[in-house]
């Protein structure tokens, strides 16, 4: 069967075939005999250019259909085929590619017009930028170093107020600047590559222009002429503790701001002037040197009340029961001191200086002392051992313990030697009964505990030839031989060796009286005539055994020109 003949037989069949379903119910080529299915031939698929689809094998009997006999149905069912998920297949995939590439081209376009803002703005100001009073929204950097330059044209500024006054021009002002380097510094502070956020917000470059201009000099200009001003004003006075001695206490004494002006303060005033470019700036109290600690600092509350506890102490200093010192709050006050950290501490040096001299007013050891002796004559001595001494470290530490304690007390001054009797600095510190040699008259005198002279006597003294004086001052009666051997000595070499009843020194044990039986007369000149002693003080034997009888060790020996 040619090729044509089979597509008309399968045309045929295949109309046939839609002609016999309509009419009857169609039956399954698995219902026909087995003979009926062998005589079935294969046919060939064929596509119409309409509908061009891949269809399974169909087979048809062989046989022409006789009229009114049975037609077979296909051997083999015809499997349907479902087109529309292909052409949805096909439709995704191109929507996809279709996307892909308008979102890319979106890409790109967003990129080239990111950078492209972002390259406008590299050598451009962004909106709302202001440089001092100068607005340089969206201005290029060569238009805004132009406005800069137009901006301070011959600019003068006039600083005055608080007593100063200074003119400067655009030169002293530090206008006559590189206003390039200005542009330049502004707009290193923005970032063209941040635009979205930089165009968000307002930019202020005045710092640019400031630190451009006061580099040029205009804070020096200024601040020399300040200092210069603040050679002959008052500086101002910080808050402080002070002492009122109405209420005997420490108290926050306000600080004052004097009339000094504060360089930095002035140099503020001029950059606000010339960032509005203003011919005028004035100066006010707040631009005054101010005190660098006020009486609000709670620190000098602190320091007073730490004061205050300590010059609670009272104490009375006493020698011998006479009062010779006192240390109050007054005295106190005067060795105080706040230090750098607002700490109230006690000025050891000043304490120090105050036991020094109490110590050297009390000390009456080899002072000059003027008494009145009992006959009425008034006497001047210095000189000799005896006498009180005050123990001045030991004070120190007493006064220190008590002072740090508040103490209120009586403290009796320590001594490392003391004498009979004490008065007053400069004054008798002996008692009523003492012996009193007068070189000067050539004269010795004993007066008891009433001051009632028991016993006289002329005498002669040493020498008054620089080596034999007989020993000034006063001095305590060390001992008491009876009888005593004298020697005497030059260096190294004995000079003399001389037997006596009655030996009384009173300067160590080599100056003092005895009985001298080789003098014929006592008194007068005769220690000037050749008949002086070498320093000792002669007596007559009866008088030198009287004393002997009378003076006991340690009366107070006074020997005196």
């Amino acid at each position: 069967m040619d090729k044509k003949k089979k597509m008309s037989s399968r045309g045929r069949h295949a109309a046939g075939s839609r002609s016999h379903n309509a009419s009857k119910k169609s039956t399954s080529a698995y219902d026909l005999p087995a003979k009926a299915t062998e005589e079935t031939e294969q046919l060939e698929p064929v596509a119409t250019p309409e509908n061009e689809v891949d269809a399974a094998p169909v087979s048809v009997s062989s046989e022409p259909a006789r009229e009114g006999a049975f037609t077979p149905a296909l051997t083999t069912p015809v499997r349907q085929i479902d087109m529309s998920n292909a052409k949805r297949h096909g439709r995704k995939h191109g929507a996809v590619k279709i996307l892909a590439i308008t979102l890319g081209v979106l890409l790109v376009l967003a990129v080239a017009a990111y950078s492209g803002v972002a390259i406008y703005f590299t050598d451009r100001f962004m909106p709302q930028t202001k440089i001092g009073n100068l607005d340089v929204s969206l201005m290029t950097a060569d238009e805004a170093q132009e406005a800069i330059e137009q901006s301070i044209a011959g600019y003068e500024l006039t600083i005055t107020g608080d007593g100063f006054d200074l003119e400067l021009t655009a030169s002293d002002a530090g206008l006559a600047i590189d206003a390039e380097a200005v542009v330049r510094a502004a707009l290193s502070h923005e970032n063209p590559w941040d635009w979205p956020n930089e165009l968000q917000k307002a930019h202020d470059e005045t710092g640019a222009l400031v630190t451009t201009y006061n580099n040029s000099g205009l804070g020096d200009v200024i601040r020399a002429a300040v200092e210069e001003f603040n050679a002959n004003a008052e500086q101002p006075t910080n808050a402080s503790i002070g002492y009122d001695a109405t209420t005997h206490s420490f108290v926050v004494r306000s600080e004052k701001p004097g009339t000094a002006l504060d360089p930095d303060a002035v140099i503020r005033v001029a950059d606000e002037a010339i960032i509005a470019l203003s011919s005028q700036a004035k100066l006010s109290e707040a631009d005054l040197l101010q005190p660098e600690v006020t009486s609000s600092d709670q620190r000098l509350a602190d320091a007073a009340a730490q004061a205050n506890t300590m010059i609670m102490a009272d104490l009375q200093l006493d020698m011998d029961g006479i009062e010779v010192g006192q240390i109050n709050a007054d005295l106190l006050s005067q060795w105080i001191t706040i230090d750098e950290n607002l700490q109230a501490t006690l000025d050891t040096e000043k304490l120090t200086e105050w036991v020094n001299k109490l110590v050297e007013d009390c000390s009456t050891v080899g002072t000059q002392r003027t008494y009145k002796r009992p006959d009425g004559k008034e006497c001047t001595v210095d000189g000799g051992i005896y006498g009180w001494e005050v123990d001045g470290e030991a004070l120190q530490t007493m006064v220190r313990e008590a002072v740090d304690n508040g103490a209120v007390e009586t403290i009796a001054v320590p001594t490392l030697s003391e004498g009979d009797a004490y008065t007053a600095p400069g004054e008798q510190d002996w008692g009523k009964r003492y012996l009193d040699i007068d070189l000067t008259e050539q004269y010795v005198r004993l007066y008891d505990d009433e001051g009632k002279l028991v016993w006289e006597s002329d005498c002669v003294s040493g020498e008054p030839d620089g080596e034999h004086d007989t020993s000034t001052g006063v001095f305590w009666l060390n001992r008491k031989a009876s009888p005593s051997k004298l020697i005497g000595y030059e260096g190294d070499k004995r000079i003399y060796e001389t037997e006596v009843r009655y030996w009384m020194p009173f300067d160590g044990n080599a100056i003092g009286l005895h009985d001298a039986d080789w003098q014929s007369e006592f008194g007068g000149e005769r220690f000037k005539e050749g008949f002086g002693s070498h320093g000792c003080v002669n007596l007559p034997v009866d008088k030198a055994k009287e004393l002997y009888d009378l003076i006991e060790e340690g009366d107070v020996v006074v020997s005196h020109w």
